[in-house]
């Protein structure tokens, strides 16, 4: 007999006594084994635990199935301190049909999944929308002041985030609260995730590859059916790599330093010399400044470069070359910038170095290496401020790290034009010119 009809009797035949019940000695030892009697079924009767009226599972007792649940609420209190159950829970016991009973353990797994518990939390919004979600606003500090360490350059350098952010209260599902660790990395973009990338004039399967440190087979092997040899502008590519960060730590700081520079060549036309012959009428003597930079660097990367203040300490003296006034044809060919190699075109660090590097100082002019239309004139990714230059055939050159950019795109330039000046944006060891030559859209070696 269920407990509910063990009451029902007992409360009936009570309420029905209209005269005082005169107990002898041998009634109240009845009385109170009756009473014990019921108390150990009711204790021992299974109990459905319903959550929103749904049943989710049957403990051996009212009991069990309330101390499981007070628990799971006890654990989310340790750990977020303020928690409220969403659902409406419920207990029942019965008997009116065979039921499974669920061991402990098992009633706390199933109660742990189905049980939804919500919480006060503090968000970190990040232009307006909230990123990660942590426990409070002592936890969302310290992630805050992580995320500038991690992207702290040199200890002079005075750290800030470029976007607007912002520490909001809001109400959350519970299992939607971030440790601060995990709200760290998830904040750094670390991890691995699609991205879609459109492209643009002058891409190629390569400049798509480095621009998102993967491989071409890479990117082939994300898009199933894709062929570089078709590929269009404004065709969107999903690449599989590193997330990029959801907050940009710039870090700025003013550094003097005392540098080498030159002056630019100065060429003369001389009709009198022979057909296509050249002569060097002065030689070039480096000059030494002193110069004071502002320096910003965004995530660990260097951005910009600006003079603040500059002093000669010697003055540079030109190279002078006096040249025919005709231009033979194959001037108009295209050769390595001048300078000395610092690293070669081929296998570099354990991966390939598409280029090379030439060694030249903060600030250096750069002149294209041969005539044709530019068809980049900014940042591109790990490049920095880059330049490059379709020349026809399909043969295009790159300059990258630059720290200014003196073309534009679509502009068309002649060979030994200025283009740009040497820097040390994106990834980059220090001042230098990384200059790169692809044909049909692979990089070849250019010393070649």
């Amino acid at each position: 007999m269920g407990q509910t009809k063990w009451t029902m009797k007992i409360s009936t035949w009570l309420s029905q006594q209209t005269k005082p019940v005169k107990w002898g000695l041998a009634g109240l030892l009845s009385m109170t084994l009756l009473l014990g009697v019921v108390s150990g079924v009711l204790a021992n009767t299974p109990c459905e635990i319903k959550v929103d009226g749904q049943v989710v599972a049957v403990a051996a007792n009212k009991r069990m199935a309330e101390v499981v649940v007070n628990q799971l609420t006890e654990q989310q209190r340790q750990q977020l301190n303020q928690v409220t159950l969403v659902q409406k829970v419920s207990f029942e016991r019965t008997t009116d049909r065979p039921v499974q009973v669920l061991p402990e353990a098992k009633l706390r797994q199933i109660l742990a999944e189905k049980l939804t518990f919500e919480t006060t939390a503090v968000g970190i919004q990040v232009a307006g929308e909230v990123k990660v979600v942590v426990a409070d606003k002592q936890t969302a500090t310290q992630v805050l002041d992580k995320l500038k360490q991690t992207y702290q350059v040199d200890p002079d350098y005075r750290v800030s985030f470029q976007e607007n952010v912002a520490l909001v209260d809001l109400p959350v599902l519970s299992d939607k609260v971030l440790t601060g660790d995990a709200a760290l990395k998830k904040l750094l973009g670390q991890g691995e995730g699609p991205r879609l990338y459109t492209v643009k004039e002058g891409d190629t399967l390569w400049d798509i590859a480095i621009a998102f440190d993967v491989s071409p087979e890479e990117v082939e092997k994300a898009n199933p059916g894709f062929t570089p040899e078709t590929m269009q502008i404004g065709q969107k590519i999903k690449v599989l790599g590193a997330l990029e960060p959801m907050i940009s730590v710039v870090a700025t700081t003013e550094k003097t330093v005392t540098e080498d520079y030159e002056a630019p060549q100065q060429v003369k036309k001389n009709p009198n010399l022979p057909y296509g012959t050249s002569r060097v009428i002065q030689a070039g003597e480096q000059g030494r400044k002193e110069v004071t930079y502002q320096i910003v660097a965004v995530n660990g990367l260097e951005n910009e470069r600006k003079v603040l203040q500059k002093k000669i300490l010697k003055e540079a003296k030109p190279q002078i070359i006096e040249r025919s006034s005709q231009v033979m044809v194959a001037s108009r060919g295209i050769s390595r910038p001048a300078g000395a190699i610092s690293s070669a075109y081929g296998s570099r660090w354990g991966r390939q170095h598409q280029g090379i590097d030439i060694a030249r100082s903060y600030g250096t002019a750069i002149e294209a290496a041969g005539a044709g239309k530019v068809i980049r004139a900014g940042w591109f990714g790990g490049y920095g401020l880059c330049v490059e230059i379709n020349h026809g055939n399909g043969v295009v050159t790159r300059y990258a790290h630059m720290s200014s950019v003196g073309v534009k795109v679509g502009q068309t330039v002649q060979r030994g034009q200025f283009i740009g000046k040497v820097g040390s944006t994106g990834r980059s060891t220090g001042p230098h010119l990384h200059f790169e030559k692809l044909v049909n859209g692979v990089p070849k070696n250019p010393t070649a």
